[in-house]
């Protein structure tokens, strides 16, 4: 039997693409998988059901992040004790090792030596760029910025094996570091599809105490009643890390905006925005959330078990993406998951997203609050009666998933590999 290991020098649970990988590994014949990463959030119940998919979790190592200059060296020889530990020792054999990238420092360094010592086959899942995510906290002219940059052209270059998640990251890995990738595109996995009526309804009773600040919207005159509250009101999902390279802001201020504009409108809905999700800046806007006085408009946030997200999902009526890539290279997972559900999106623009949100066709792209409430406005008029967000909807009707996208693209590297 073939032993794949999937390592995420991170949280398990919060990297879905990763579980995805390891689901559709476990699916090959004669093939057992390892999964290796961070304790924290809980796993897709599909990955936890499979008798051949192991979870080798671990602490992670906590720093001061004001102290990096100094904490930053110390966490990274810690972690390259750890990740040898486990690799070397703790699972035993394997064919592949699986590493998502970022993080690059240690997980390349250790992986390629892993794989050299254990006769195996390295992979390496580009996600973005690791170097240019630690520019975002230190400055891109920062010596170790430099460093990091070095390191993982050398270590990427030494793999048997590469994904990337755009075509835009392809060119660029094959043209700056003679790296050929294969595109493997973010696919949602088929459990994000559009929620049943009777299944909202359960969904919604659960979580009624996070939805209690929208039963006492007013009542827009002229929108149709709807079950999500006893209000008149739909449903946006935004999902943000509470990070830099996703301003909330720009979504905050587009509904300040809304609100004054639903005042005196009865042709717009009242609009209830949850936003999943956990990160630095969360407390921050929590403060300035709490101090609105909306009438037209509730934001309510909440943490969501890994088997209710899709569920959320695939109840909302709209999906507010804020990710900026720091490399201009990788795309937002959230928006296919989105699209599995048949949610159109408003997106915030940068290079390389017309890989996915076609502007017009199953979503609009904005790079201003102003634009974004200008978008709002528009797929919400006369809602749930609105043309354009209807076209979207249909147009988001035959979207292709994780497993045949998987199956067609990856499973063919990893069937040379492991006959190698």
């Amino acid at each position: 039997m073939k032993h794949v290991v999937v390592l995420v020098l991170g949280d398990i649970g919060r990297s879905p693409r990763m579980q995805y990988h390891a689901i559709s590994l476990a699916e090959m014949p004669e093939t057992r998988v390892t999964v290796v990463g961070y304790e924290g959030e809980r796993c897709v119940p599909q990955l936890v059901a499979k008798d051949n998919i192991e979870l080798r979790t671990f602490q992670p190592i906590a720093v001061s992040r004001k102290l990096f200059v100094l904490t930053g060296p110390l966490k990274v020889l810690l972690q390259v004790f750890q990740l040898f530990w486990l690799l070397l020792f703790c699972i035993g054999s394997f064919d592949v090792l699986l590493v998502q990238n970022p993080p690059t420092i240690p997980t390349l360094y250790v992986g390629w030596l892993s794989c050299k010592l254990k006769r195996a086959k390295l992979v390496i899942d580009w996600h973005n760029m690791g170097y240019t995510v630690l520019s975002l906290s230190i400055g891109e002219n920062h010596i170790f910025v430099k460093i990091a940059r070095a390191f993982e052209k050398f270590f990427g270059r030494l793999a048997d094996g590469h994904f990337c998640v755009t075509q835009a990251m392809q060119a660029w890995l094959q043209d700056n570091w003679d790296i050929s990738p294969v595109v493997l595109y973010d696919k949602p996995p088929q459990f994000f599809k559009p929620t049943a009526v009777d299944v909202q309804h359960e969904l919604f009773t659960r979580l009624a105490d996070a939805f209690a600040p929208a039963l006492d919207l007013a009542p827009a005159p002229t929108a149709t009643a709807t079950w999500h509250t006893n209000s008149y009101a739909e449903i946006a999902l935004c999902s943000t890390s509470w990070t830099e390279d996703e301003d909330f802001g720009l979504l905050f201020d587009a509904l300040v905006q809304y609100e004054e504009l639903a005042k005196d409108r009865t042709d717009l809905p009242n609009v209830v925005v949850a936003v999943t999700g956990k990160g630095p800046q969360k407390a921050m806007y929590l403060e300035r959330i709490a101090a609105l006085e909306f009438t037209r408009v509730r934001i309510i946030t909440l943490w969501l078990e890994a088997s209710d997200y899709p569920l959320l999902l695939g109840s909302a009526d709209i999906g507010i993406c804020l990710h900026t890539s720091t490399s201009g290279l990788d795309l937002p997972m959230k928006v296919l998951d989105m699209f599995g559900c048949q949610v159109p999106v408003c997106a915030v623009g940068f290079n390389c997203l017309d890989e996915l949100v076609k502007h017009d066709e199953n979503g609009l792209v904005f790079a201003s609050s102003d634009e974004l409430c200008d978008q709002l406005v528009e797929l919400l008029t006369n809602y749930p009666k609105n043309k354009t967000l209807q076209r979207f909807r249909a147009n988001l009707g035959h979207v292709e998933h994780w497993p045949e996208n998987w199956v067609r693209h990856a499973a063919p590297v990893f069937e040379k590999l492991m006959d190698a």
